[in-house]
């Protein structure tokens, strides 16, 4: 079949909308991945960690809520369960990360190592990353399935799922974000990579109204609170400690981010933070639908320049930069997109009731 064919056949006017428009976003990324290799490879690793991490924030949530229990869970499992059944599908999409680490990351032809590349290059070699990435991605899938409600539902299984996450995380944050900079270290990056996920995850569940009613709004408004206050804390403690050490490669990674335009990002970051926290710890507003969705847009906008400003310095690269930013958006807004989409039929039946005459 000649091209032209091919676009009228699924691009054509009886193509479902939908269709068609996943058809020229499929064409247009095709386009500039031929143009700009290096920028999209980088761009998709960038928004695949966005959207991983949105689903395995919500898996994360689920199982904790297994074990401490409360209402907040309950009103919210539609949006939770949604969220976690995206993650065995994109930890699919995760095998496309592994084949473009030369295009990403600079230990991946061995340069850009740190003091000592022999040691380093026991563990940031592509054949360990890929298979440090597939048992990850595996761990998670499982994690993932059991929070969406298939197999054991036990507190051991959430514990068991609690555990493992805790040690992946770790590795996860290293390979795919701390490995851009080899000679740059953090300790907290991993607690920090977590509570990320977590934040996303609440974010997208309250900007949506996921918990339905005044009480779960305002748990997991408070919840949300919690995460964005631990975020800027470890954020702003791990900056403290590693520039007073004042050790060349500690400090090289916070005079990169000095620099026109990351420190509009910290800055704008800061605000959009200080003004989700603003909203969130008033009561009164965290019963208000409408508020808690203003500080849940302020929070996801955190979320998404906090993780454009870890990833896409090191490129040193205005294209990449871009593209970046474009896929982090578009990751989150998807993940708004499917949360919305898990809650419908809540939103559904609660419009079809009739109802009571006074």
């Amino acid at each position: 079949m000649n091209p032209s064919a091919w676009i009228q056949r699924n691009l054509g006017a009886n193509t479902p909308v939908s269709l068609r428009l996943f058809g020229l976003i499929a064409l247009l990324f095709v386009a500039l991945a031929l143009v700009f290799p290096a920028a999209v490879a980088r761009a998709y690793v960038a928004g695949w960690i966005v959207a991983i991490s949105a689903g395995m924030g919500a898996s994360i949530l689920v199982h904790t809520h297994r074990l401490t229990r409360g209402c907040w869970g309950e009103a919210a499992r539609p949006a939770f369960e949604g969220l976690a059944a995206t993650v065995p599908f994109l930890a699919i999409l995760g095998f496309v990360v592994i084949l473009v680490q030369p295009l990403v990351w600079p230990w991946a032809d061995g340069s850009g190592l740190a003091e000592k590349p022999d040691v380093a290059a026991l563990y940031l070699n592509p054949v360990f990353f890929g298979v440090r990435a597939i048992v990850i991605l595996l761990g998670w899938s499982a994690i993932a399935v059991l929070a969406a409600g298939f197999g054991p539902q036990g507190r051991l299984a959430s514990g068991l799922s609690i555990a493992f996450y805790a040690i992946s995380v770790q590795f996860a944050s290293i390979d795919w974000i701390m490995s851009l900079e080899p000679h740059w270290s953090s300790t907290t990056f991993g607690a920090m990579f977590a509570i990320t996920q977590i934040a996303l995850a609440l974010s997208l569940l309250v900007a949506t109204d996921a918990g339905g009613s005044p009480g779960p709004r305002d748990d997991l408004a408070k919840l949300l609170l919690v995460a964005i206050l631990g975020l800027v804390y470890m954020q702003f403690m791990q900056f403290l400690v590693q520039w007073s050490g004042n050790l060349p490669e500690k400090v090289a990674y916070y005079v990169l981010r000095s620099e026109f335009p990351w420190q509009a990002v910290a800055i704008l970051a800061s605000l959009l933070a200080a003004s989700a926290f603003a909203i969130l710890s008033r009561t009164s507003l965290r019963h208000d639908a409408a508020y808690t969705k203003i500080a849940a847009d302020c929070a996801l906008a955190f979320v998404a320049l906090f993780v454009f400003f870890e990833f896409a310095p090191p490129f040193r690269d205005w294209m990449t930069g871009l593209f970046v930013l474009a896929a982090v958006v578009g990751a989150i807004g998807l993940m708004l997109f499917l949360t919305v989409a898990a809650i419908a039929p809540r939103s559904a039946s609660e419009n079809s009731k009739p109802e009571v005459a006074p």
